[in-house]
């Protein structure tokens, strides 16, 4: 029984690691971007740790069982040699004595080999904890310059300035973007896939390095900052929200670890989430699945909305949602984002024509280049590639 229970909780611990190991390299860019990598990597070497621990126990449980039948089966071969021994002195041993001897000599032997496999298992898990550990504690191929200097708390003031980026060192993506956020505008990017939108969001909080260009905060190269006091300062909301599986209360404080209640509750009323949250039979301790599955998108969406704002940053990067939503749900996700978005900086991948609309830059992409830049105004004015592209996005809302 107790070796059943020592399985059991052994087998759970190894199910929850799993799940976090899973999770953490599923949603490595919201774990990269809330600098949540010591975070997750305790986190894990925790409970690595315990299953560890209850492998260890587990096979010193079997050790010790094995080494007890070894030894009650060499007291019987003891025995058994010194009846044999004295049948064979008095002449009375026959063949089919001899046959049984050999094999009970074979039923004797198999706590060895069992031994042997417990043995062979502990080896086992030795090695790949020890091969975890290696692949956790691996440098990433982006870190800090000799040198790097904590970036101190900026206005939110961004250029970009001439910068090229290939993601293979072959294959250009990006040609001599240029562009400038002064602290707390938006600037709109549209274009159509594979224009470079997403690619130079991720150019912002340092997920790669630009080959050619200058990238600044406030007059800061962020290449020359520490990436940790970089990725503090900027919020990210992905266009399919990615929540972790565990408490509500758990996935908004994700944004900051160690917030108060009071704190967790007054960014749920921001996002528009708390109405929904306390409906719930847990409220903020329900589970919300395996990446939020339990919650609709519109409610997830309204969680991750929670956690940047919790998080406060002066530089916002948001993907705009393009699933549909009810007309209650769109009216809160975006009422939410405009709360978000308020006062901060914000990089804008946009699908939505409100948003492009009031926009302070909107920037028009075409195969990594910015082929248009200036106010909703302006570009339709010019009545060129935006302009096709507006009227497009348009015909489309219309047609729905």
């Amino acid at each position: 029984v107790f070796l059943r229970r020592t399985l059991k909780k052994q087998l759970e611990i190894l199910s929850e690691a799993t799940r976090v190991l899973e999770e953490t390299i599923s949603n490595e860019k919201i774990v990269k971007a809330f600098t949540r990598e010591d975070y997750e990597i305790q986190r894990y070497d925790t409970l690595a740790r315990q299953q560890f621990g209850m492998v260890r126990r587990r096979a010193w449980i079997m050790g010790g069982a094995n080494a007890l039948s070894i030894l009650l089966g060499l007291g019987g071969v003891a025995i058994f040699l010194w009846f044999v021994g004295n049948a064979v002195v008095n002449g009375s041993l026959t063949i089919g004595n001899l046959a049984m001897t050999v094999i009970y000599i074979f039923i004797l032997a198999q706590p060895f080999t069992s031994a042997s496999n417990q043995y062979s298992q502990f080896q086992m898990a030795l090695g790949a904890a020890e091969r975890i550990f290696v692949l956790l504690d691996q440098t990433v191929e982006i870190k800090d310059v000799p040198g790097a200097r904590p970036l101190p708390e900026v206005q939110g003031h961004l250029r970009f300035e001439q910068v090229d980026f290939s993601y293979d060192g072959q294959r250009q993506v990006l040609h001599g973007v240029s562009f400038e956020a002064r602290a707390g505008e938006v600037v709109a990017l549209v274009g159509p896939s594979g224009a470079g939108k997403t690619t130079i969001a991720n150019l912002i909080p340092r997920f790669f390095d630009i080959q050619l260009g200058r990238i600044t905060l406030d007059g800061f190269d962020i290449s020359q900052v520490q990436i940790k006091s970089l990725r503090e300062q900027i919020g990210i909301v992905l266009q399919e929200p990615v929540l972790f599986s565990a408490t509500i209360r758990e996935n908004i404080a994700y944004g900051k670890l160690g917030a108060t209640p009071e704190e967790i509750n007054a960014v749920a009323r921001a996002a528009n989430a708390d109405e929904f949250i306390e409906k719930l039979p847990q409220r903020y301790e329900t589970l919300v699945g395996e990446r939020g599955v339990k919650l609709s998108v519109g409610q997830r969406q309204r969680i991750a909305i929670a956690r940047a704002l919790l998080r406060n940053p002066r530089i916002l990067i948001l993907d705009e949602a393009t699933s549909s939503l009810d007309n209650e749900s769109e009216r809160l996700v975006q009422d939410a984002l405009e709360r978000l978005m308020q006062s901060r900086t914000t990089i804008v991948i946009a699908h939505r024509l409100s948003t492009i609309q009031n926009a302070d830059t909107i920037l028009v992409l075409e195969q990594g280049r910015v082929i248009e830049q200036g106010t909703h105004e302006e570009l339709l004015a010019l009545q060129e590639r935006y302009y096709r592209l507006y009227t497009s996005i348009q015909n489309e809302v219309e047609a729905m």
